[in-house]
């Protein structure tokens, strides 16, 4: 793959931003009364004003840039005429070209500077618009989702007990010295936690489980990103408040406490801890171009996910909804154009099949969900959500999500392909209208969960715990821990107890 330089305009634009993007304004502009709909359908904010902000803001820049276009084809003309008088030496008439020269400079330096600032406004309009929903997305809220499957059966039919019975992981956790709340709370405030022994256990083996099986099974490559991303980053990827609008989820960085930059208003460039892996990995090839030999491309990372937007309740407690958690995020590139949609969706149907495949082997009863309107992030085409059954909880809790997110992302970082038989020198875009080089497709991302390690470590407690309070460690994750010598974590033993049994 190979890297192209920023042109002219979108420089104008993104001057305080190292990423180009190139968002499609043209065919928004075709389609106001269709992305209407769909942020009605989203019920998103400004759904009967943004579209139609977005198209008048394109139609003034591009009736601005074509009378620019005049002015600068007057000039010419005036130049080769200015240039015959100055041969002839009529000074007089010279004189007077020169004055209709200057002027026409100042007017063309005025047009091009309104046509930054409306580049400016028509991108930070834009760039909040969703992306197109999928024709099969249920419309509406949380309880339109779609079950499409439910594996396993719920542990209380299992086991005989009542739903009361069933001890919540916190309770678990405190049992075996699992994680530790309270001394946490004295380091880092609430919301965090020290995983202790099989804890701390459970967190190495369920990555190194999902890893393995993305890398030996289904040809991912593994990566370790950096938790530590400009702002921008996540901007592209699809969480894109407003600027000077504060973000409450997420966590800014700063080396030191400089009054006056904090008074500087917003800053694209800005370093911020990732809420996910996915945002370092799709920023990975911003601004490249893939040839087709190259795609698809399937990476699977390891990285601590940073939330700031906790909830209170009984619901949220313990492990539930934490500021700070490890995940092992899969993330893929397909060819854009033509065919795009279908190889994405492709991809996503993929990755859904990975973590059936990865949650059964857990043992755990889950259901997959096609996720509505409602619940779509702004960069989501469609989402399919996993839920495990809580048995401690006494209710289905969130696992993992899988998007497809077309060329949402790839569009504002810049990452495109050569198209089937295109590799040849492209020729660049001249204007910032969405228009892109010949030859070249934007290619479509899709992302995955394949573990978040807290939600799992509860969904594996409470279902495997038995009526004496041990808890029993499915056969596919034993090989990462301790060696496969290990297949109930007993109540009443500690963990060094534990070990030294092992050691005799």
């Amino acid at each position: 793959m190979r890297r192209l330089t920023t042109n002219a305009a979108t420089k104008a634009v993104t001057s305080q931003r190292s990423f180009n993007a190139h968002l499609d304004y043209k065919r928004m502009r075709a389609r106001v009364v269709e992305m209407t709909e769909n942020m009605r359908n989203r019920n998103l904010k400004g759904a009967e004003t943004a579209p139609t902000t977005v198209a008048d803001l394109y139609d003034r820049r591009n009736a601005l840039d074509h009378s620019a276009s005049n002015l600068r084809k007057d000039r010419n003309l005036l130049s080769s005429e200015m240039a015959r008088l100055a041969k002839q030496k009529d000074t007089a008439l010279l004189a007077e070209m020169k004055g209709k020269a200057l002027a026409l400079k100042s007017e063309i330096s005025a047009h091009e500077a309104e046509i930054t600032s409306l580049d400016a406004q028509l991108f930070e309009e834009a760039r909040h618009l969703p992306n197109d929903t999928c024709p099969t997305v249920p419309i509406g809220p949380e309880d339109k989702a779609e079950v499409l499957d439910i594996v396993g059966t719920q542990p209380a039919a299992q086991e005989g007990l009542a739903p009361d019975q069933f001890k919540s992981h916190v309770d678990l956790c405190t049992l075996h010295s699992i994680a530790d709340f309270t001394r946490a709370s004295k380091v880092s405030g609430s919301g965090f936690y020290f995983l202790k022994n099989f804890g701390a256990l459970m967190e190495l083996a369920l990555s190194r489980y999902a890893i393995d099986t993305c890398i030996q099974e289904h040809g991912f490559t593994p990566i370790c990103p950096p938790d530590v991303i400009r702002h921008e980053v996540l901007e592209a990827c699809g969480f894109s408040p407003r600027a000077n609008v504060q973000d409450p989820q997420t966590y800014f960085l700063s080396t030191h406490l400089d009054a006056d930059h904090l008074k500087a208003g917003y800053d694209p460039l800005r370093l911020c801890l990732a809420a996910t892996a996915e945002f370092p990995l799709a920023a990975m090839h911003a601004g490249e171009v893939f040839k087709p030999s190259e795609l698809p491309v399937k990476y699977v990372g390891l990285g601590r996910a940073f939330r700031a937007e906790g909830l209170a309740g009984g619901v949220n407690r313990g492990l539930y909804r934490v500021h700070q958690f490890s995940k092992v995020e899969m993330f893929g590139i397909v060819a854009g154009g033509e065919g795009g949609l279908e190889r994405s969706l492709n991809m996503m149907e993929e990755f859904k099949d990975i973590q059936k495949s990865l949650f059964e082997g857990l043992e755990i009863c889950f259901r997959i969900l096609n996720m509505p309107t409602e619940e779509l992030g702004a960069p989501a085409y469609k989402k399919y959500d996993m839920e495990a059954w809580m048995p401690g909880r006494n209710s289905w809790g969130e696992i993992s999500s899988t998007s497809n997110c077309t060329d949402y992302q790839s569009r504002r970082l810049n990452i495109r392909n050569f198209s089937s038989g295109g590799q040849t020198q492209a020729s660049k875009s001249t204007d910032n209208t969405g228009s892109h080089s010949k030859n070249l497709d934007y290619v479509h991302t899709v992302n995955g969960t394949a573990a978040a390690i807290p939600r799992l470590i509860i969904a594996l407690v409470e279902t495997h715990q038995k009526a004496n309070g041990d808890i029993h460690i499915p056969e596919r994750l034993r090989p990462y821990i301790l060696g496969g010598r290990v297949d109930t974590i007993k109540a009443g033993e500690s963990f060094g107890e534990m070990m030294a049994r092992l050691k005799k």
